[in-house]
């Protein structure tokens, strides 16, 4: 089987995830989905700014291990990921992760805050998607509770983050799309017709 893998970034609460498992429960059969969030480091490898755990540092993520997982898929092999997304998962900030097989499917879709970040996983990708979204609008979206003063975290260490290695992947994007003035089923047809025209997908959906 010959896969198209697809990067998915953009800043919390643009809606990674929502594009990429509401694709996936359209086309069960042709789409699987690889949540970045997965590929976190163990909480003391999480590198330390400014007092606090910096879980949106680049270093907080085994790069290694996703382009391992993301090549195995390529290779017609399952993946066993320990997963935190809360559409997986919904139970996990009271269970902790749980265990979920991904599986080799025509389209891979790989979503997450910094999924143009790495050149090795990258250049893996056929299409690039970045979800654009203001600063201030992400932070009233962000349903991720990182610490008890939240406020402190975002402008101290999430903020700063996303201007340096989020915001930059929408240069390298073959497709940015705006969610703002495009609702999630505008971006959800956006996408859709892109992969419609690659021959991915059925043209009406």
């Amino acid at each position: 089987m010959e896969h198209f893998i697809i990067g998915i970034a953009g800043g919390s609460g643009c809606g990674k995830s929502t594009l990429s498992y509401r694709l996936k429960d359209r086309y069960p059969e042709l789409i699987e989905v690889v949540h970045f969030d997965d590929y976190q480091k163990e909480e003391t490898e999480i590198p330390v700014f400014k007092d606090m755990r910096n879980w949106d540092h680049p270093d907080a993520i085994d790069f290694k291990k996703l382009r391992t997982d993301i090549t195995n898929l390529i290779n017609n092999k399952h993946v066993e990921v320990m997963t935190k997304s809360s559409i997986l998962n919904p139970a996990y900030e009271k269970s902790g992760r749980i265990q979920h097989i991904l599986k080799p499917k025509k389209i891979i879709m790989v979503e997450g805050y910094l999924a143009l970040h790495d050149k090795n996983i990258r250049d893996l990708f056929s299409l690039k998607i970045f979800l654009d979204i203001p600063i201030k609008e992400s932070m009233k979206r962000r349903d991720k509770v990182t610490y008890n003063d939240e406020s402190e975290y975002n402008d101290k260490i999430l903020i700063p983050m996303h201007s340096k290695y989020v915001a930059p992947a929408k240069q390298i994007a073959d497709l940015s799309i705006d969610v703002i003035k495009n609702n999630k089923e505008k971006v959800f047809d956006i996408v859709h017709k892109r992969l419609s025209e690659l021959d991915l997908l059925p043209v009406d959906c």
